[in-house]
């Protein structure tokens, strides 16, 4: 089971809605949850973005995706200019 899977079951949130929000198919996000098919950089950040919106809350991409060590060092750095 994928990081989004789980994610999306613990949150109860119906996976159209969500894909919706995201502006993304409900057959990519489908895929997604199955680990039929890598995220891009971007559907990674509207999903989380999505995510935060529906929730009210503060969701990060690492919630959601399990990173390449490529994309985790860039995601650090990112996160380390972010405003406390």
């Amino acid at each position: 089971m994928t990081r989004l899977e789980r994610y999306i079951k613990r949150w109860g949130v119906m996976p159209s809605r969500f894909a919706r929000r995201a502006k993304v198919s409900r057959t990519h996000l489908q895929r997604l949850r199955n680990g039929t098919m890598d995220p891009t950089r971007r559907v990674m950040v509207a999903l989380a973005e999505a995510a935060s919106a529906m929730q009210f809350k503060t969701v990060y991409v690492v919630e959601l995706f399990k990173l390449s060590r490529a994309d985790e060092a860039l995601y650090k750095a990112l996160i380390r200019k972010l405003p406390k």
